[in-house]
């Protein structure tokens, strides 16, 4: 895979890079399954043929396999992959963290990317 980024980007970027090298130590169904995306999206993104938005799977890849972290309002500081995964739960009243997560995520954290947030 890290041939393929290498074939494929003028300059390759630095996270995939990162993600080419754990698809090829780990597999290509293991660097998805930690990206929480698809073998297809991995490639294509690998392949500079993703038709996608790049920068979630950036963040994604910087978050699981680069360690970055934001603040959360909520959880205190934890992963940028994490961060995005709360984002996309559905509210839950019947979990007091997850409605509050949900209500921060909506109400204009820095870190929310959900449309309408403000």
């Amino acid at each position: 895979m890290a041939a393929k980024a290498e074939d494929a980007w003028t300059i390759v970027p630095d996270w995939v890079s990162e993600l080419a090298l754990m698809a090829d130590a780990k597999g290509l169904a293991s660097a998805a399954g930690r990206i929480g995306y698809s073998t297809a999206v991995v490639s294509q993104v690998i392949g500079a043929k993703y038709p996608g938005d790049l920068t979630k799977v950036e963040d994604k890849v910087r978050g699981a396999l680069m360690g970055l972290t934001v603040i959360c309002p909520v959880l205190g500081e934890i992963g940028r992959d994490y961060c995005l995964s709360q984002q996309a739960k559905p509210f839950a009243a019947t979990n007091s963290t997850r409605t509050r997560v949900y209500r921060a995520c909506r109400s204009g954290c820095l870190h929310s990317g959900l449309k309408g947030r403000a």
